[in-house]
Formats: C-alpha cells, sequence, structure tokens
C-alpha cells in the first residue's frame, strides 16, 4: 500500500476526526500540525511528512509506525530503487508462501527410504535453510519454475499465490503484473529437434513452458528437454529444460543447440577451426567431436536453464 493510502487508512480505522488526530498529536507528541496538513497527507501528498511525524501519525491512530515511515521513505526513494524494493517485496512474500504451505514436492528414487526420511526431504526443499543455498540466478530460475509448474498444473494453489500476494501490499499489488504468467511468453518444449525443422511444423512436444520475453530479445525460441550428461560441467543435467533462443550462429563460450547431419540435435559449445567444427561438451568424461563444417548446423543458443535443484 502506498504512503498516502496508508495514511488514510490509519485514519479510517481510528474513528477520528482530522481535528482530533490533530489535537491528539499536539497534547501527546508535542507536534503541532494542523487538519489541512493531515488531510493533504492522505490525498498524495508531493513530499511525505517527516520520520517524526509518520511515527507520532500512526501512533495517535492505531497504525504501524515503522511501515508509515517505510512507506514515506519508498515514497521519496528515486523509480529506479523503488522498482528493486518492489521486487523484493514480491519475493519475500513469495518465499513466506512456499514456507507456509509447503508446496514443493521432491521425487526420491532411494527405495530404502522411510516415510519419515521422505518427509523431512520435503521439509528441508521447502525451508530457509534450502532456499539460502541457491544464488540469485538459481533462486530466480527456482522461483519461475514454481509458477510455472503452478499455472500448468495446480490452477488452485496458483490462485492461492497471487491472491497472498495481492492482498499484503499495494506496492506488491503494483507491481505482480511483471510476475503475473499473462506477461511471460508461451514457448513449445521439445523432447527433441532435428535440424532444419521449422518449430510450427514440429508436432512432438510436451507442452508449454513460460520465459521473460527479454531472455529472446524478439527472436522465435523453444525449450528442450536435456538428454544425456555431457554438460554437467555447466550444471545442465538430464532432464533438465534448457531454453534456447533461434539463431545460426553463437561465440565459442556460448552453449549452442546442434545437428550433425541432420540428426537429432545435442547441446555442445562450438569452436570453428578453418572447414571443421569442434563440438565441447563439458563433461570430462566426453571427448570433443571433430566434424565437417557443412555437416553442422547451429540451431539456436541456450540461454537458460530450468532445473529442480536435488
Amino acid at each position: 500500500m502506498n504512503y498516502a493510502k496508508l495514511v488514510d487508512e490509519y485514519i479510517k480505522k481510528s474513528g477520528l476526526s482530522l481535528a482530533a488526530i490533530a489535537e491528539k498529536l499536539h497534547q501527546e507528541k508535542g507536534i503541532k500540525i494542523d487538519r489541512s496538513y493531515i488531510s493533504k497527507l492522505r490525498n498524495n501528498p508531493k513530499y511525505p511528512a517527516t520520520d517524526e511525524i509518520n511515527r507520532a501519525l500512526a501512533e495517535v491512530t492505531g497504525g504501524d509506525p515503522e511501515k508509515l515511515v517505510m512507506a514515506a521513505y519508498i515514497e521519496r526513494a528515486p523509480n529506479e530503487v523503488k522498482t528493486s524494493l518492489k521486487k523484493v517485496a514480491v519475493y519475500e512474500n513469495f518465499l513466506k508462501y512456499i514456507l507456509v504451505n509447503k508446496p514443493l514436492k521432491i521425487e526420491v528414487d532411494d527405495e530404502d527410504m522411510s516415510e519419515e526420511e521422505r518427509r523431512e526431504a520435503v521439509d528441508y526443499v521447502n525451508s530457509p535453510e534450502f532456499l539460502a543455498t541457491l544464488d540469485d540466478e538459481e533462486l530466480d530460475n527456482f522461483l519461475n519454475d514454481i509458477v510455472d509448474d503452478m499455472y500448468y498444473n495446480d490452477k488452485d494453489t496458483y490462485n492461492n499465490l497471487i491472491g497472498s500476494l495481492e492482498n499484503n501490499d499495494q506496492t506488491i499489488q503494483e507491481s505482480i503484473s511483471s510476475y503475473r504468467v499473462n506477461s511471460m511468453l508461451k514457448i513449445p518444449v521439445l523432447g527433441q529437434i532435428a535440424a532444419g525443422q521449422p518449430l510450427d511444423r514440429i508436432e512432438y512436444n510436451e507442452g508449454y513452458t513460460l520465459v521473460d520475453p527479454s531472455l529472446l530479445k524478439g527472436k522465435e525460441g523453444f525449450a528442450l528437454k536435456v538428454k544425456g550428461d555431457s554438460m554437467t560441467g555447466d550444471r545442465i543435467h538430464e532432464g533438465d529444460l534448457v531454453i534456447v533462443s533461434v539463431q545460426n550462429e553463437v561465440h565459442p563460450h556460448e552453449i549452442a543447440v546442434v545437428s550433425v547431419n541432420g540428426e537429432k540435435a545435442t547441446l555442445k559449445r562450438v569452436k570453428r577451426q578453418n572447414d571443421v567444427v569442434m563440438l565441447l561438451p563439458s563433461n570430462p568424461s566426453y571427448e570433443a567431436q571433430l566434424v565437417p563444417a557443412d555437416q553442422v548446423e547451429i540451431i539456436g543458443k541456450v540461454v537458460e536453464v530450468k532445473f529442480w535443484p536435488a
């Protein structure tokens, strides 16, 4: 909730007139302001009140002083700072939802694991300790995957999540649109792809996933389910989902989706040496492949990896 709306809410909930609030501020807090100034604060003022006035105003109306002070700070902050604060608010409430509702499930292949151990594993995945192990990029991918999965597989949970975020704070409500599914781009998830196949003609797909449109920068894109372990050095494992920007050239440090002799695509780094292309895995158990350049087609570049941390 923004500053003016919060002031208005505190005034309404107090049941006091503006004159009565001004009197209480003077008598109880030693702060002399008139009711016209209080009226300005509740109607989108050009500048919020000072910290001292905000704390006193919240206290005499029964509101939360720190919340009002923070709302005033956000109101005065530059736009780029406001954007960052809103994103933090969304993430904070998103994580609270996860920790309270424990929506995340994990698949455990160990048949010897007891039910109690399985429950402990689920609790850990839904714990602050686990979330703290993720870096910023992993956390961002992790949360995007959760929203994606909820939207397609559990609409009730998704709607509850969005509702819980929106009901927490107007600041969150103003920024949640950037996290809504309808602001994301839907792209096909492909189990396999061969060179030369237009994406709109591929019938074999495994549904759709959502990505931030900025990842593709206006290019066509698709998601590819990883098969094999040749790129584990880049933390890309079998079953992960790579988001691919369709393009026919990549830099040597970038991971490409390539097809050799028109066969099904694979992930490799690509290094050209005259008429030969070197396909480089990142798993040391695999050797580089030397292939004639005219047999290699670059289908696209990996721009993001979606995965469920183990």
